[in-house]
């Protein structure tokens, strides 16, 4: 038997209503997989067998009875055996009629016991006898799973044991509605008659209930991953706050979110991405919130991906973005439950995507990525300081090396004498040059962060110890690298550090280098112009169809109330108003 696929790379066909050749087709399919587990059985085989036991012992219970009569009147017999003896004469003919009597009735009664019991032995897997005398044959019924996906306990219990305990004579769509409504002992499950789907389902984890003349198959939601439990994010850590995080399991990602919103219009609509893969994928929304027509374009965007294996979200993230060539990222990556619940009180859409331990929110802007978990938790003062700290952070992440390569190696004039001496004193005996001392030491502490990322725990923290201060300070003694370059870079990467989303700080650690490299060659004039196409593109980029750089951008479709939650914090009581990308007439926050 050959398995046929469509252009799609989807198995052909549908259910025969013949069980051999479906269940054989099934098998097939999943032929070599030591993990799937296929149980056929009869439906009624333990009730038939009870029934046949139950009369057998009664059959067993009097024939026990006539051997202890019958002991028992031998008993009584050697009892009287002299009075029997002085008799014998007078007794001997009644005996022998007696006798011959009794044997034949007892003859009799065997005889029919045997027979009875030699009716009712039968085997499971012959045909039967009804009390109508009318003959049916047992329906054969087959359950298919995954090991180690599937909740083995739940299939034996409430599937396959009141199957083994009902008999049912009726057949077709029948005796499907009749299993369906009065046997399974579970309420989750569905019909569906394509093989495509069975075996998808199977292959997720659901339990395939398939019975004989049947025309389609019973799909269980037997479900049970194994997953680590909710715990503690890892990224984006906060003082105040919730601490429990996302994990690789979608449906309890999307329980942590419903939890915090209890509002019967978070709407979670359910889809699977990857030809092979079949990751499940939901877009979460809140229904009167959102923008149409940024559902229906993220609807069709979903629908429209084409790839061979989805294994995170941050292939999902690459998949749907617009533009490609940006480094910037165009979704907000989050591990914290309450940042995604945030995002959807302000009508924005998170993707869930499964086996991946966070969560994306669409639309974006750029100052979302300075906003950190527990700004919404401490005063407003507290808040807007540590959010200005951050915009000059990134600030100087991005640029602080090249603007300190454009002046120690062009425009020294630029420099105070005092401190202009400073940095000639301290580049004593360097013989290479500024943008390379820059570009060496900036190297250094990348190969530091990779390292201490890939290592595990405890190597981690002695890499840094290593590299940062060994190595640093024999660079600087064998006069190789100044003392100067050293804090420069030093500070560069606490300030990339602090913006407290990884993504968007990783781009302000990959831009640097194209800032160091514009000012050696141009100087001052270079970062500049840098500085400034920059600038332009984040300008011109949009997360779909809001602007990038919104509020900075667009201001006359704006009001002040969109700006009181962008580089500072306003007090709650001030911010009345959801964002200007919020569905039309629903921008009122309620009270």
């Amino acid at each position: 038997m050959r398995i046929k696929y469509n252009r799609d790379q989807k198995i052909k066909g549908k259910l025969t209503r013949n069980f051999d050749k479906d269940y054989a087709f099934l098998e097939k399919a999943l032929d070599r997989s030591g993990d799937i587990v296929k149980n056929v059985f009869y439906v009624g085989d333990n009730a038939d067998i009870q029934s046949i036991m139950e009369e057998q012992t009664d059959a067993n219970t009097d024939s026990d009875t006539n051997s202890i009569m019958e002991e028992q009147t031998d008993a009584n017999t050697d009892s009287d055996a002299n009075s029997i003896m002085e008799e014998q004469t007078d007794a001997d003919t009644d005996s022998d009629i007696s006798s011959a009597t009794k044997g034949q009735t007892d003859a009799n009664t065997d005889s029919d016991i045997n027979s009875d019991i030699g009716r009712k032995t039968v085997s499971k897997r012959i045909v039967k006898t009804t009390q109508n005398n009318k003959k049916i044959k047992p329906k054969k019924a087959a359950v298919i799973y995954v090991d180690g996906m599937t909740d083995a306990d739940m299939v034996e219990d409430f599937v396959i044991r009141p199957l083994l305990k009902n008999k049912c004579e009726k057949t077709g769509q029948d005796f499907l509605s009749y299993v369906e409504n009065h046997v399974m002992e579970t309420v989750d499950w569905k019909e569906d008659e394509s093989f495509e789907d069975i075996l998808t389902d199977i292959l997720s984890g659901n339990t395939l209930l398939l019975l004989e003349s049947c025309p389609k198959a019973i799909i269980l939601s037997t479900k049970k991953y194994p997953s680590r439990g909710v715990g503690e994010t890892q990224q984006e850590m906060v003082i105040r706050g919730p601490k429990d995080s996302f994990t690789e399991n979608m449906r309890m990602n999307t329980a942590l979110i419903r939890r915090r919103i209890r509002d019967s219009r978070l709407k979670m609509e359910h889809t699977m991405v990857g030809e092979r893969s079949k990751t499940d994928l939901a877009i979460v929304y809140m229904d009167d919130l959102v923008q149409p027509e940024l559902l229906e374009k993220v609807r069709q965007k979903v629908n429209a991906l084409s790839f061979d294996g989805i294994l995170d979200g941050g292939m999902v993230e690459q998949l749907l973005e617009e533009n490609v060539w940006t480094p910037f990222p165009q979704f907000q990556h989050t591990e914290r439950p309450d940042k995604a619940a945030s995002g959807l009180l302000e009508g924005r859409i998170v993707l869930v995507v499964d086996n991946s331990p966070g969560v994306l929110i669409l639309p974006v802007t750029y100052q979302m990525f300075f906003q950190a978990g527990d700004d919404y938790y401490t005063r407003f003062e507290v808040a807007s300081f540590a959010r200005l700290l951050r915009f000059a952070a990134s600030l100087f992440a991005i640029g602080f090396p090249g603007l300190y390569v454009a002046i120690a190696a062009f425009h020294t004039e630029m420099l105070p004498t005092s401190f202009l001496l400073s940095i000639a004193t301290a580049r004593t005996g360097i013989v290479i040059p500024v943008a390379l001392e820059v570009l060496l030491m900036e190297f250094q502490f990348e190969l530091l962060k990779e390292a201490g990322i890939h290592l595990p725990g405890q190597l981690g923290g002695t890499i840094g110890i290593v590299g940062g201060l060994i190595v640093g300070q024999a660079a600087v003694e064998a006069g190789i690298v100044s003392t100067i370059v050293v804090i420069v870079v030093s500070f560069t990467a606490i300030a990339s550090f602090i913006v407290p989303n990884e993504s968007f700080g990783a781009v302000f650690r990959l831009l640097k280098f194209l800032f160091i490299v514009t000012a050696a060659i141009w100087g001052i004039y270079g970062y500049l112009l840098t500085f400034a196409a920059l600038l332009l593109h984040l300008s011109q980029i949009e997360s779909f169809g809001v602007p990038y750089m919104l509020p900075s951008v667009c201001g006359e479709n704006l009001n002040y109330d969109d700006k009181k939650d962008h580089y500072v914090r306003y007090p709650f009581a001030y911010m009345k108003k959801r964002p200007v990308f919020t569905r039309e007439g629903r921008r009122i926050r309620k009270r």
